[in-house]
């Protein structure tokens, strides 16, 4: 079947394959299952149990032992087992409750066995094979009581092999046959949904040579060039967005620029103010254009996360912050230093105007990384913690307005973490104060 069949086709198919394989297994087995040629005859079996030593004919030797009580299960008996009975007490000039019989059967003779209602206690009317003592003895198992109470057993030769030997074998061919059937049948319907799910996963993270591959059933390819020209679109809309903000805040520098140079005329009283809000405006455009950008343009490299982290809080504490990294575990990430640098110093800046100082955790949980910044603010209500990431949000009233910042820090941070194939969050401290929580995958070690 054709690669490109429909999914449905493709298992309805590996379902047919398999049940006639299936079937056809177990016709091999039957038809090659050995049957024993019955060689001995009733006078044979007499002869045994008179001598209870083992008889050849043939080639092949009736078995002779001795036990201490009769066979268990072989009470029921079948209506050729109680002819076979009547003709062994016959020859033998026992009364036939001293013999128990048993067959040995091959697994399709088995199959094939009539079943009438057995009889637990066989007529004694039930009539001799003829023929007599020359008559051909089935494949059966004798057992005849003996003078001191013992049993002994007198087996004709077991067909080879016996039926749970057979069933073994029918169960093995099946394995060896149908397991990698199935197995090729299964990789081949597997294979494209894998790599569509990968593909998938890289685009999530952001990763633009991500292309969904239009190959295997045809529901896949269906889905692939959906997303494919979904993620086209996306795509465009972002480019189209970056390129119209940038235009505006180019354009919105040009008179910022020339009232910067107005305020120099200023009375002194205004001037301050003057420049102090132009730098503001300033500042707000450049959060804006950086928002926009998002995560365009992202070189990734492997780095040490708690290096990075060291790095930036070594930094601030020349300045004289009060910055620590308490914790940090040895992890590395796949990502975009310049944009992870950006990240981290949001949250940074954020504990800092807010709380007045910053404790930093790197950690690895499973297969992220995790870095936790804890500040030792006011706070925020629990309400109010995921509005936080809303552009231009600036928090409830605990948050001091003349601190600065247009709003867009964290909304950045979220933005460049799920660049990354991570997230960020905020959660209240127990006593005081607010932890951010970035989420990144970690890189695997080589």
């Amino acid at each position: 079947m054709r690669r490109g069949a429909p999914l449905l086709a493709q298992a309805l198919a590996l379902v047919m394959v398999t049940a006639i394989a299936a079937q056809v297994i177990t016709l091999a087995v039957l038809l090659s299952t050995p049957r024993t040629r019955e060689v001995f005859t009733v006078g044979d079996i007499a002869e045994a149990i008179r001598l209870r030593a083992p008889v050849e004919r043939e080639g092949q030797i009736l078995s002779v032992r001795t036990a201490e009580s009769p066979p268990r299960g072989w009470e029921r008996d079948h209506h050729l087992e109680a002819r076979a009975r009547a003709s062994l007490a016959q020859a033998l000039g026992v009364p036939p409750r001293d013999l128990l019989i048993e067959p040995n059967l091959t697994i399709l003779e088995w199959m094939q066995r009539p079943s009438p209602p057995p009889v637990t206690n066989p007529p004694r009317t039930a009539e001799p094979f003829p023929r007599g003592v020359a008559a051909i003895f089935p494949n059966f198992a004798v057992a005849a009581r003996m003078e001191d109470g013992r049993w002994l057993i007198v087996s004709t030769p077991s067909p080879s092999p016996g039926p749970g030997t057979l069933l073994l074998f029918w169960l093995a061919a099946n394995a060896l046959v149908l397991g990698p059937l199935a197995w090729l049948f299964t990789r081949r319907l597997v294979a494209p949904i894998r790599a569509f799910a990968e593909a998938a996963e890289r685009a999530g993270r952001g990763e633009k040579d991500a292309i969904f591959p239009e190959k295997g059933p045809r529901e896949v390819r269906k889905s692939a060039r959906a997303l494919g020209e979904m993620q086209r679109r996306i795509a465009g809309a972002v480019e189209e967005r970056t390129r119209l903000i940038a235009a505006i805040a180019h354009d919105l520098r040009t008179p910022l620029t020339r009232l910067r140079f107005r305020a120099e005329y200023a009375p002194p009283e205004h001037r301050e103010r003057m420049v102090s809000d132009i730098e503001r405006m300033d500042e707000m455009i450049g959060g804006v254009l950086a928002f926009a950008r998002g995560e365009e343009r992202l070189n990734r490299q492997r780095l040490d996360l708690a290096v990075l982290v060291q790095s930036m809080a070594d930094d601030l504490v020349e300045t004289g912050a009060k910055v620590r990294v308490v914790e940090a575990a040895l992890v590395e990430v796949i990502g975009d230093p310049l944009a992870l640098r950006r990240l981290i110093a949001n949250l940074l800046d954020n504990a800092l105007k807010y709380g007045g100082s910053a404790r930093c955790r790197v950690l690895q949980e499973s297969e992220d990384a995790l870095l936790l910044v804890d500040d030792d603010g006011p706070g925020i209500a629990d309400d109010a913690l995921e509005r936080m990431f809303t552009p231009f949000e600036r928090g409830d009233a605990a948050r001091d307005p003349c601190i600065g910042g247009v709003g867009l820090g964290l909304a950045l941070a979220r933005g460049i973490a799920r660049a990354h194939g991570g997230d960020v969050w905020l959660s209240r401290l127990p006593s005081r104060g607010l932890r951010a929580h970035v989420r990144l995958r970690a890189a695997v070690r080589s």
